[in-house]
């Protein structure tokens, strides 16, 4: 990893030592916090002064995923978890898979990205937040970006108490991380509160973070040798990048492991901010 982003650990750890480790049940030490992340997870949520932001990749999600009652109340239960969720590989043209989940959402909002994509694979990004939480903007970078990126990235500003909280979703192409990556580190400017998660494939032999420049001077919460995959693999796909002025605002994170192949082959990724 390079320097800069040792040194965004380093300043994370000394603020966050003195956080209270959440309990959890498989133990995985995590390097910024030194709580454990893994199975049976119980993530910190309705606390006041507290917000948790996920990301969830379900894995081709559309009719045939939404028609299974049981796996859809699934995937509800552990949206409920959080305060704000993006889910992603929403792959539906009739538009209705993404209704049926949010129909089991009581207390929470629901919106979606465009459809994006350069095959007929067209996916979607899905924004889950409580109503409670005001939802400003979104910017949706489809279709102007559509040569730049296979799945352009959507850009959702909340009012979070008195501050204001950008956060960038992007589920990009394995087959040009990099260049994605450098894309979307030249269009997302370091400003303020700004957040981006999501699918990044940026792990394994797809992306050598230690190796590449893109967003040195944010703060990479999943580390490189942690897994966010159901398979055998062992890679940190699922990133969660924070702003310099973020950063210091972490109360924890996890990777909920607690997830079976029928719901998605990506684990849920989580982190808890101080409001």
């Amino acid at each position: 990893m390079p320097v800069q982003k040792r040194i965004y650990f380093l300043i994370a750890l000394l603020v966050l030592t003195s956080c209270t480790s959440l309990p959890l049940v498989e133990e995985k030490t995590n390097e910024i916090t030194g709580d454990v992340v893994g199975e049976g997870i119980e993530v910190t949520v309705n606390v006041e002064d507290t917000i948790t932001i996920a990301n969830w990749n379900l894995h081709i999600f559309g009719k045939t995923k939404a028609s299974n009652e049981e796996l859809l109340q699934s995937y509800a239960e552990k949206i409920r978890q959080h305060d704000i969720i993006f889910v992603q590989e929403i792959r539906d043209s009739s538009a209705t898979a993404f209704l049926a989940l949010c129909a089991l959402l009581d207390g929470y909002d629901c919106t979606a990205s465009s459809r994006a994509g350069t095959t007929q694979s067209k996916e979607q990004y899905g924004i889950i937040y409580k109503n409670t939480i005001e939802l400003l903007s979104i910017t949706d970078y489809n279709p102007e970006y559509a040569t730049v990126f296979e799945r352009p990235p959507v850009q959702a500003r909340f009012q979070i108490g008195a501050e204001t909280l950008d956060i960038v979703n992007i589920h990009t192409d394995p087959d040009l991380v990099p260049q994605e990556l450098e894309a979307l580190d030249q269009l997302i400017q370091e400003e303020g509160n700004s957040m981006i998660i999501g699918d990044l494939n940026a792990d394994c032999s797809y992306y050598k973070p230690a190796k590449e420049p893109d967003f040195d001077t944010w703060t990479w919460v999943i580390q490189d040798t942690e897994d966010t995959t159901v398979a055998s693999t062992d890679c940190a796909y699922d990133r969660i990048i924070l702003s310099d002025q973020l950063a210091p605002e972490v109360n924890g994170y996890g990777i909920d492991t607690n997830v079976t192949e029928e719901q998605s082959d990506h684990y849920l990724v989580w982190v808890e901010l101080e409001k």
